[in-house]
């Protein structure tokens, strides 16, 4: 996703796409137990994974999340607590949309399946309505997005690169 669009949802939603922090997290061993952990998520590495035309499905989800934690600190709930993103990507032609911390289960299921469905209805490259295509991968384009992609594959620019970096650091925690 362009740096532009990426930035703009990291303005829109300065809580969910905030930076790692310590965060609470269960632990399998002790039933009831909780850990406090510092670390990072993909996203903290990769930023958006996938292309433009999913913007307006990742700005709606990513609203919904920051509702949550507006209604979350509202009710003094700490912001190790809160949702925070941790990685959306691209994966086998749909949208995965992934965060860590507390969503109610129904908000977390409308996610999942608007992030999914919804995806593979629309073109990854430019959001038109979008058949799957099928070739060495899955991809979700519409007809015009495949041919123009059908010889041309993205490579990782460096300058791109630090950019997309500089901009996770400019974060606030």
């Amino acid at each position: 996703m362009k740096l532009e669009l990426q930035t703009e949802l990291l303005h829109r939603y300065p809580r969910f796409f905030r930076k790692p922090g310590e965060r609470f997290v269960e632990l399998e061993s002790i039933s009831n137990s909780e850990q406090l952990v510092h670390g990072g998520m993909p996203f903290d590495e990769w930023g958006v994974e996938c292309g433009d035309g999913w913007f307006s499905l990742i700005d709606r989800l990513s609203c919904a999340c920051e509702n949550e934690i507006e209604r979350l600190a509202s009710l003094g709930v700490p912001k190790e607590r809160w949702p925070r993103v941790a990685q959306i990507k691209e994966k086998f032609g749909s949208l995965r949309f992934y965060s860590r911390g507390s969503l109610p289960d129904d908000l977390r299921e409308q996610i999942l399946k608007a992030s999914e469905e919804e995806s593979r209805r629309t073109c990854e490259q430019c959001g038109a309505p979008k058949k799957l295509q099928s070739s060495e991968s899955w991809r979700t384009c519409c007809d015009d997005c495949a041919k123009k992609s059908s010889d041309e594959r993205v490579t990782e620019d460096k300058h791109l690169r630090a950019q997309l970096l500089a901009m996770l650091a400019s974060r606030t925690e």
